[in-house]
């Protein structure tokens, strides 16, 4: 299975070179459905699809695979998964050791993750084990060091996000945008908290909180309104605008009566509960992106 898979990376990564210019849209494994990104070369096992996808001397590898029965225990049903997955690839052994991280849950399924390095860190592995409710669906990214690994965590985020298991049904990722496609009323926020003690007592000595939401209502041609709410290190702020959203060279140019704000587009995707996500980063160069960190998600509810 995935020993073959990931000795047969070098001939996946040449044939991405020729996936840019094919679109393998959804694909479908067992009762389990997932996108595969533009630009993504695409192949099919006996009980997984693989993905991989080539930028230089970097790779990417992700593979999605048939569900397994949920034991109820997430921890449980994930070294099951790694044990079934991971342990497949040459040079990886034993389970991590540590209780794996919780799968924030903006796009799908909930469940837990966590990652590791093979015996000589020549590869790095992350393995989720999505629960679905019966069911558990192990989806593995690859690559050759953490940091090369995170590098893509936007793509991460989509592929993981867009999984879906039977009678749900996956849809594309969207990785080009009209202004009809922002039509709507879209919300985005961010909330934290930082609390402080006393180096010499231990004590605690208060905290700072940090939140926002800001509601964003966009006409189809691009004309929008905005308000902003929330606190900034526990003093209250707000704020508001309108302007014209423009598109171009891959960023969205929101130019208000205030100020202009300006993004780089990442992906358009539907979420579990049919809401839409937008995926933006900042308008800086991408080699100065941290996927993981600068990714922010903006939501628009399904009509009903």
């Amino acid at each position: 299975m995935v020993r073959k898979l990931f000795a047969l990376i070098g001939s996946f990564c040449v044939l991405a070179v020729f996936a840019q210019a094919q679109n393998f849209g959804v694909q479908t494994v067992g009762d389990v459905s997932f996108a595969v990104p533009d630009g993504w070369a695409y192949t099919a096992g006996p009980d997984f699809g693989a993905m991989v996808y080539k930028e230089g001397n970097q790779f990417w590898l992700a593979s999605v695979y048939t569900s397994m029965p949920s034991s109820g225990d997430p921890n449980a049903d994930f070294k099951a998964a790694w044990r079934r997955v991971v342990l497949s690839v040459a040079g990886f052994q034993g389970v991590p050791g540590y209780s794996p991280y919780s799968v924030s849950k903006p796009l799908g399924y909930s469940g837990v993750y966590y990652d590791d390095s093979n015996t000589n860190n020549t590869a790095y592995a992350r393995l989720y084990a999505l629960e679905t409710g019966k069911s558990c669906v192990p989806v593995v990214f690859i690559s050759g060091n953490r940091q090369m690994l995170d590098g893509m965590g936007h793509m991460e985020a989509a592929i993981v996000g867009g999984v879906r298991a039977a009678p749900a049904k996956a849809t594309p990722i969207q990785q080009s945008l009209k202004l009809a496609d922002l039509a709507g009323e879209w919300t985005e926020g961010l909330a934290f908290s930082t609390s402080y003690y006393n180096r010499s007592t231990g004590q605690y000595a208060g905290s700072q909180q940090t939140f926002y939401r800001a509601d964003w209502s966009i006409a189809a041609n691009g004309r929008y309104s905005y308000k902003m709410g929330g606190m900034n290190h526990n003093v209250p702020v707000k704020d508001d605008d309108t302007g014209v959203i423009e598109l171009g060279g891959g960023f969205v140019t929101l130019k208000g009566q205030r100020y202009e704000r300006r993004y780089r587009f990442v992906f358009l995707v539907q979420a579990l509960d049919g809401s839409t996500v937008l995926g933006l980063f900042p308008p800086v160069d991408m080699a100065k992106i941290n996927s993981g960190r600068d990714l922010t998600l903006w939501t628009r509810p399904l009509k009903k």
